[in-house]
């Protein structure tokens, strides 16, 4: 199993929203279309 470690000068980012207009964009599309149905639920439907 690979060891990861986290460059602990990133936690600046923390709760900051980089990409303002792409956030903006995914929240109206899963407003407006919602989330894909799950395959597997599909199939057992």
């Amino acid at each position: 199993m690979p060891v990861v470690s986290i460059d602990e000068s990133l936690d600046k980012y923390d709760n900051v929203v980089l990409f303002p207009d792409k956030v903006a964009k995914a929240n109206e599309m899963l407003r407006t279309i919602g989330l894909p149905k799950d395959k597997e639920k599909s199939k057992q439907e």
